[in-house]
């Protein structure tokens, strides 16, 4: 039995259609369950500067689902370092 403490997270490689085109993204998992969505910001979907090459949630579900805040990470470790902790948030961890 996992600890509450315990998330076991992964992530997909995908290519994401956000209606700007395909944006290279991830699929993120915390215990086999699909928690996160993220996709890399570029000049086609933003087209301030100072926010290309970061991630960007473009959709979350369950302890994720606080997506439309504009959550904007500089780095992919950033990034799934939040979805862990909004998982062990939530409690989610031990499901």
């Amino acid at each position: 039995m996992m600890a509450s403490t315990e998330v076991i997270t992964c992530s997909k490689p995908v290519v994401v259609n956000t209606g700007f085109g395909g944006q290279d993204g991830l699929l993120v998992f915390a215990n086999d369950k699909l928690v996160a969505v993220l996709v890399v910001l570029d000049e086609d979907y933003d087209q301030d500067a100072s926010i290309q090459g970061m991630w960007f949630l473009e959709a979350g579900f369950g302890p994720c689902q606080d997506w439309n805040r504009g959550h904007v990470f500089a780095t992919q470790d950033q990034a799934l370092a939040w979805v862990r902790d909004q998982v062990l948030a939530d409690g989610a961890g031990a499901h």
